[in-house]
């Protein structure tokens, strides 16, 4: 199963998702834009848009972000699967005509999370009476797009996990970080978040060894659940 990753920052990668889907028997081709200017050629079972500190809407600055959602509304077309993380969620909404914009206030660190009664697939529903918080790094937020269905959400930001058709999925939360990814977050974070959260730093090591086997253990069914779709 070769599936296409697009990596639009360098420092998040696919993280423990990409280890749980190569375990299961995927091949993940990943497009780096910061370093190859057009996604590697080949049949894509599968399309994975991973995050970025980039909104989803700059094309002039960063202009791979037009060409991912082409290639997600092509995936679309070809009735292939598709996964979005945070700016991959964003950027899918964006694909099919939602608006994405700043949230009222940013998303940083673990936060809970609430698995919706429309959610029916197995390997979300196990998750929903647990104490499930993943970690989260935004700014923005996205209206849902029209044929979407909410499937997870918090009190924080509305939108955290939806469904389009039966194929096409999108996470605002981070379940593919593991803790080193998140160490390097936190190592290049803005001024602005150092002078508006002084204890981001020990607040988010204190969650990670609470809520961080659980994360994990969720892009585990999520990389089992999506692959069953390619």
């Amino acid at each position: 199963m070769d599936i296409l990753v697009i990596q639009s920052s360098i420092r998040d990668p696919v993280g423990v998702l990409g280890q749980h889907l190569v375990r299961l028997g995927a091949q993940l081709h990943t497009w780096l834009p910061e370093q190859q200017p057009d996604p590697p050629d080949g049949d894509y079972a599968g399309l994975i848009l991973l995050g970025g500190h980039m909104n989803a809407h700059e094309d002039n600055q960063f202009p791979h972000l037009r060409q991912a959602v082409e290639l997600i509304q092509g995936f679309h077309q070809a009735n292939k699967p598709i996964m979005g993380v945070c700016l991959g969620a964003q950027l899918i909404a964006r694909a099919f005509g939602s608006r994405v914009a700043p949230h009222t206030q940013p998303e940083l660190g673990f936060s809970q999370l609430e698995v919706l009664p429309a959610a029916t697939e197995p390997w979300l529903t196990a998750f929903a009476p647990q104490d499930l918080h993943i970690m989260q790094w935004h700014f923005d937020t996205f209206n849902l797009p029209p044929d979407a269905t909410l499937l997870m959400t918090n009190n924080l930001c509305k939108h955290q996990a939806y469904r389009i058709g039966s194929n096409v999925y999108g996470f605002q939360f981070h379940f593919e970080v593991t803790p080193e990814i998140v160490q390097s977050w936190l190592a290049a974070k803005s001024d602005w978040i150092a002078t508006h959260y002084p204890q981001l730093d020990q607040r988010i090591q204190q969650q990670l060894e609470r809520y961080y086997p659980l994360s994990s253990a969720f892009a585990a069914k999520v990389a089992e659940g999506w692959l069953q779709l390619v």
